[in-house]
């Protein structure tokens, strides 16, 4: 699943734009939900503090250690044999060093206030339609070997991939309680050609949607979206894969008669689709191993850098199993959402996106034998009109809460 999963909360924001359209007779409702939200990104910020301390507290006992013992070495002698536990203690930081090399290697990316990075900052990192940057932070344990894609020529095994999302709005004092969407389940299949050189060329198209209403209040929603989806079956998508899992060249087949709004959400879903494979390191790898992607990505007008973790829990054979954990932020603070009326812009004023999961994969095969993740993002934009020389803004926030699993058929 890997990296698709990573893009699929975009998918989730773009989604939207069908519901809205469906929903623009659906009653206010008190949010009071906001003073919660900000409490819980105040307090989300305090484990990662703790977690950066750690490490440096740590240094200290050792360095106690190292200045008593020259002083009374029979003293030291002793000390090792009646405390082993305390001796343990203090080495435990230095032999767990991973954890903080996920910290030191997450400072790579500036800070970035309210989930918008400085202007450029993104583009030092990965330039706009660069391949994703990956790095290893942690080997693993023992045995070690390279790991890398060796994809078989032919028709994969189809790829179910079901979508369960949550939203909720508000806008210049209306608010749109929170609403789960019908679920959505979108059937693939994919085929990978002759190697040429280091690349895979990869044929994928959209064989079946589905919308499934899990209760009564979904029902409506899902008669809207049945009709809007039902065209895009038949959708056609061809890039190029290498041995590390990287895509590029991606073309895009979009079938006729398909209603704007469904284009816009389908991008996103390709762009999730296209970049299926996780990008694997280099180096040789084992159990534990950690890496880090570091990518762009566009999703309902915003330009987004994407930062994920990949951990190899397990690996037998050609399949390796991974968790994931991802972090997205703003590259810029200027978007451009769809459906924008003349005279309007907009801007992100704050962005916050994340979620976690795992995946299972088999270096052999172009998709995910399964997994699942689930990723909250939130958005609050400043949309400023211009019409009859008077200038109004008004700010828009959008909440997400998705999930999205695979499996093959």
């Amino acid at each position: 699943m890997s990296r698709s999963l990573l893009s699929l909360p975009l998918a989730g924001l773009l989604a939207f734009s069908l519901f809205a359209c469906e929903s623009k007779d659906t009653p206010p409702a008190p949010a009071p939900e906001k003073v919660d939200e900000a409490k819980a990104k105040a307090d989300a910020l305090k484990p990662e503090a703790k977690a950066e301390a750690k490490p440096e507290e740590a240094k200290q006992p050792e360095a106690e250690a190292k200045v008593e013992a020259p002083k009374d070495e029979p003293k030291a002698d002793e000390k090792a044999k009646t405390e082993p536990k305390d001796e343990a203690k203090a080495a435990a930081p230095k032999g767990d060093t991973k954890p903080a090399a996920d910290v030191a290697a997450k400072t790579s990316v500036p800070d970035a206030p309210n989930g918008i990075l400085p202007k450029g900052a993104a583009d030092k990192l990965v330039p706009a339609g660069g391949r994703p940057v990956v790095r290893l932070l942690a080997a693993g344990g023992e045995p070690r070997s390279v790991a890398s894609y060796a994809l078989v020529k032919g028709t994969s095994k189809p790829l179910r991939m079901g979508m369960e999302l949550e939203m909720s709005m508000s806008a210049a004092g209306m608010n749109l309680p929170p609403t789960k969407m019908p679920r959505m389940v979108m059937t693939f299949d994919f085929s990978t050609g002759d190697k040429k050189g280091s690349d895979w060329p990869i044929e994928g198209t959209l064989k079946d949607v589905a919308v499934e209403s899990k209760a009564p209040e979904q029902a409506k929603i899902a008669e809207a979206l049945r009709p809007q989806l039902e065209p895009i079956k038949g959708l056609g998508m061809r890039y190029f894969v290498d041995e590390k899992g990287r895509v590029h060249d991606v073309t895009m087949s979009m079938p006729k008669a398909v209603p704007q709004a469904a284009q816009q959400m389908m991008t996103g879903m390709t762009q999730s689709i296209e970049s299926m494979m996780a990008p694997l390191p280099d180096e040789a790898v084992g159990s534990g191993a950690k890496w880090e992607v570091i990518g762009r990505l566009t999703a309902n007008g915003a330009d987004l850098l994407q930062v994920s973790t990949f951990t190899l829990k397990e690996r037998k054979g050609d399949v390796l199993t991974l968790d994931v954990a991802v972090k997205q932020l703003a590259a810029k603070d200027t978007v451009a959402p769809p459906g924008m009326p003349p005279g309007a812009s907009a801007r992100l004023v704050a962005f916050k996106s994340q979620g976690s999961g795992t995946s299972v994969l088999d270096t052999k095969d172009v998709a995910p034998s399964g997994g699942s993740m689930t990723v909250k993002s939130s958005m609050t934009l400043e949309v400023q009109v211009n019409a009859g020389g008077k200038t109004e803004k008004q700010n828009t926030s959008v909440n997400t809460n998705v999930t999205v699993s695979y499996a093959r058929k």
